[in-house]
């Protein structure tokens, strides 16, 4: 039902308002009149972040990419007291009384030092050490080609790596089958580990990659380190994976995951980097959690999809996939597929994004095998999507770029979604409290909606293809309530916009790629202008500021300058427009007065319009 909005729009002749009282086609889905009622937020704008200065659709959302910065950081750093979740992953918190070194030489391998409950045995370069006893610090350094540390410890202990290169050609560099290891790569060293193309596997014991522990794994220090996987997982940890500020790790493997741990991963800062090339890799991987709180973190993925056995289905690959929640607060966070069916961000749970800086691209097109479909999305999460800060740009080839399949909720922060599917999508309720928001979609909706969609304040801006998609959509029998906020959306069709307490406008404009679009109150105050990131037909504008005022007539026009704002994705608020062509006016009432027709709740702050002209033509 709601596409066929699309169609009526399109057949307005030049200059006919229709009141609620006309007998036509569009009485069987709600009323109209031509003024629009007060309602509401009538006060000014309500961003939740700051807007993008600058910021441009065709240099920007569409062509942005993501590639491997080794580069470090300077970070701050305090540690946190004893109440901290993680505060014993702090090697800080951790005193060695002794310090045995192992320096590798080639085929062999030297150990000085000692302690009472720890014995150490060689095998060539292969050094196993088997540990009841506290307090052990172990220094690695040299190089081997054919060498290995194993560790069995009751107790923790602590790595250090100073200029380490291990090559061990039958499994695991470092494998720790004991309890949380803190490796700390020492200041200014490179360090290199990297495991044999075939594994030879002890009965009763896991070795699931080259950088393995049983425990918990907790890196520190601003060295920097470099691991290669050949056969199996880069780092694995069989509890979770804590990476602390100042580090510096790349991980590059081509036959599974990068990161890989069962309980969870925590990035609190440093630089990591992820290269991973096999079929439905993940970058970085969790049955766990995902919690990213500072740093930089990339993460390329260049496989394709493959059968899973056990799951029986097909899956793709993915930049960062967690099984449980994923939570980024802080930091940079960089992720691109460009395999069939791979994904950046993935969460099997809920999604909570408060602050950060995150880009994320899925390039590859959609998989298919027989009944079976993999599909290509940027961001994606299969709960619930609560995002109340950071800076977003998620672009997608062959589907959303950002799609939740429970409720997606908006409070702050800056969103930007370019797609060939729709840009942003929600299974569930949407809903928009805040924030600066924008979906851009070349043969689809830019905004869709499958439950009610409910903006209260921000900047939402949806940009959909030719009818009868639409800029912003909602499913049939949901709502479209803008209680506050602007609202923009432009696209071959419209939904209704009649629930709406806030005045609203919706009107049939042709532009031109580049034009702009302003409104203008009776004084000669700019609104709002848009610059219309592609050429439209006969498209639908979807409108709505809690700037516009009772009994105010507004003037819409196209432009070809605007100057004096800050943009955000061709919006500006406040701009001084010049070179202007107008398209037509509307008046807002006085009255508040609502109502149902034809099923559906409607009030007269909504207005359907036909402009005086096309423009641009």
């Amino acid at each position: 039902m709601m596409k066929r909005l699309a169609y009526l729009i399109m057949i307005l002749s030049a200059g006919i308002f229709f009141s609620c009282t006309t007998e036509n086609e569009w009485d069987d889905y709600f009323s109209i009149d031509e003024n629009m009622n007060m309602g509401g937020n009538g006060g000014g704008m309500m961003p939740g972040g700051t807007a993008s200065s600058g910021t441009a659709l065709t240099t920007t959302l569409g062509t942005f990419d993501v590639t491997i910065d080794t580069s470090a950081l300077t970070e701050t750093e305090t540690i946190p007291g004893s109440t901290d979740t993680y505060y014993e992953d702090y090697v800080e918190t951790y005193t060695p009384t002794t310090t045995i070194k192992i320096a590798y030489n080639g085929n062999s391998a030297t150990v000085t030092g000692e302690a009472e409950g720890v014995t150490i045995t060689k095998d060539g370069a292969d050094v196993t050490v088997n540990s009841t006893v506290k307090n052990i610090a172990y220094e690695l350094s040299g190089s081997t080609s054919d060498g290995s540390f194993k560790i069995y410890s009751e107790k923790k202990f602590e790595v250090i790596l100073n200029g380490v290169d291990i090559t061990n050609p039958t499994g695991a560099a470092i494998n720790n089958q004991g309890k949380r290891m803190y490796v700390v790569v020492k200041d200014g060293t490179t360090n290199k580990l990297t495991d044999g193309s075939s594994y030879t596997m002890v009965d009763n014991e896991d070795m699931k990659g080259t950088l393995f522990s049983e425990g918990k794994l907790a890196f520190s220090g601003s060295g920097t380190l470099s691991v290669y996987s050949n056969a199996k997982n880069g780092i694995v940890s069989d509890d979770y994976v804590f990476i602390r500020p100042n580090t510096n790790i790349y991980v590059k493997s081509t036959t599974n995951h990068g990161i890989k741990a069962n309980d969870g991963v925590i990035i609190r800062g440093g630089v990591v980097n992820v290269e991973v090339s096999a079929d439905a890799a993940k970058g970085i991987n969790t049955d766990g959690f995902i919690q990213i709180e500072g740093g930089r973190v990339t993460a390329i993925t260049t496989g394709g999809s493959s059968y899973d056995d056990e799951d029986k289905e097909y899956k793709g690959c993915a930049g960062i996939k967690s099984d449980s929640i994923f939570v980024i607060s802080g930091g940079e966070v960089n992720v691109k597929s460009t395999g069939a069916g791979g994904k950046g961000l993935n969460s099997s749970q809920t999604m909570t994004i408060t602050g950060g800086t995150i880009r994320a691209i899925a390039a590859g097109k959609n998989f298919s095998s027989g009944n079976d479909d993999v599909a290509s999305k940027a961001i994606k999460s299969a709960g619930d999507m609560t995002i109340s800060g950071g800076d977003i740009m998620a672009r997608s080839a062959a589907h959303e770029a950002i799609e939740t399949k429970g409720k997606l909720t908006v409070s702050a922060g800056s969103i930007g979604a370019y797609s060939s599917d729709d840009a942003i999508n929600s299974a569930g309720v949407m809903t928009i409290n805040g924030g600066y928001i924008f979906g851009y979609s070349t043969t689809n909706d830019g905004i869709d909606a499958n439950g009610n969609l409910t903006v209260n304040g921000g900047v939402l801006i949806g940009c959909g293809a030719t009818a009868p998609e639409e800029g912003i959509d909602v499913a049939e029998r949901c709502t479209f309530s803008i209680n506050g906020g602007t609202v923009i959306g432009i696209g071959g069709g419209s939904e209704s916009i009649a629930g709406s307490q806030q005045k609203a406008v919706l009107s049939g404009v042709t532009v031109n790629n580049g034009s702009y679009i302003t409104v203008k109150d009776d004084s000669g105050n700019n609104i709002f202008a848009f610059k219309v990131p592609r050429a439209y037909s006969r498209a639908v504008m979807q409108l709505s500021s809690p700037k516009f005022k009772s009994g105010t007539t507004y003037t819409m026009s196209t432009a070809t300058s605007v100057s004096g704002s800050d943009e955000f994705y061709g919006y500006y608020a406040g701009a001084t427009v010049s070179s202007e062509t107008k398209l037509g006016t509307f008046t807002t009432s006085t009255s508040s007065s609502s109502g149902m027709r034809g099923g559906m709740s409607t009030s007269d702050s909504f207005q359907v319009i036909s402009l005086d002209s096309t423009g641009d033509n």
